[in-house]
């Protein structure tokens, strides 16, 4: 045997031994302490504790259904039992039967009564909610007593309480999704575990269509913004390119106009020099001058 197996071993068996030391007593009411830990464990209903007055009323308290007290120093802490308890204090009495027990943690004692719970009773709606709340989902440690057990804490969890992992992981699921109203629902009866768990579940796959409907939604919007900035950019482009055209023909045809006014405006300027030297000719020969001499002058 290995020395983790031996110290493990040693361990299983002093927690046994813690077990088995519990002793029946009778103790005063008034030195039983109460704690939020345990109270809140599991719910004490009106209707239980208004039957079990009357049974109480009629015959007593019944051997075998003591209450469960641990014995932490030298306090007795009620672990089990608060509407026994409650209901056998309402009718005047001053003490009650108990069983006391030595656990080493307050986490081993929480897990004793949870299983002195599910013994006694099928656990309704909100009291499997209230079971369930209680124990620590990290992974491996189940209730954390005083040894780790290996494997999922839901499997660890179902085995203290006498249910199915699979009822533990749904349990879960509507503790840590259920609205208050359904949480309110299950308390009251008016809605089973399994029809909360199936309600959530379709609201999640609700959520999930319109989450695909609306990114479906935003690509083919992003799709046409896209199309539309391209057309857009193009019909700027046609218009730049358009407007180049424009102005390198209007600039062609200026050149072009300039070209023929310099050219009208020569042949005009020629013409005129023409004219001038007729007159001029005209002149000359009116003077007298002869048409040999006038054509030597205008050669030199």
């Amino acid at each position: 045997m290995s020395i983790k197996d031996k110290i493990t071993s040693a361990i299983n068996k002093a927690k046994e031994t813690t077990q088995k030391l519990t002793e029946k007593k009778m103790l005063k009411i008034k030195d039983i302490i109460l704690i939020p830990e345990f109270q809140k464990l599991l719910a004490m209903e009106e209707s239980v504790l208004e039957k079990m007055k009357e049974s109480m009323k009629n015959e007593g308290f019944k051997s075998g259904h003591e209450i469960h007290i641990w014995k932490r120093d030298k306090e007795y802490i009620l672990i089990d039992g608060h509407t026994r308890k409650c209901a056998w204090e309402s009718l005047g009495n001053k003490t009650i039967p108990c069983i006391v027990h030595h656990f080493a943690t307050l986490e081993e004692a929480k897990t004793y009564a949870i299983q002195e719970q599910v013994n006694r009773r099928n656990l309704s709606g909100q009291a499997l909610l209230e079971a369930v709340a209680n124990f620590n989902f990290e992974k491996g440690k189940g209730n954390g007593t005083n040894f780790e057990e290996k494997g999922k804490a839901s499997e660890i969890i179902a085995k203290q309480i006498g249910v199915s992992s699979k009822t533990v992981e749904k349990t879960r699921l509507v503790l840590k999704e259920g609205t208050p109203e359904q949480l309110e629902a299950i308390k009251k009866d008016e809605l089973s575990m399994n029809q909360v768990y199936k309600q959530i579940q379709e609201k999640k796959k609700e959520e999930k269509n319109l989450s695909a409907a609306a990114d479906s939604k935003n690509v083919t919007l992003k799709t046409e913004t896209e199309q539309k900035n391209t057309k857009k950019k193009e019909i700027i482009s046609d218009e730049k390119t358009s407007s180049i055209k424009e102005t390198n023909s209007t600039t062609k045809v200026k050149t072009n106009v300039s070209k023929t006014e310099k050219k009208v405006g020569s042949s005009k300027q020629q013409k005129k020099n023409f004219e001038d030297g007729v007159r001029f000719a005209i002149t000359q020969i009116k003077n007298g001058i002869s048409l040999e001499e006038l054509e030597k002058n205008l050669i030199a």
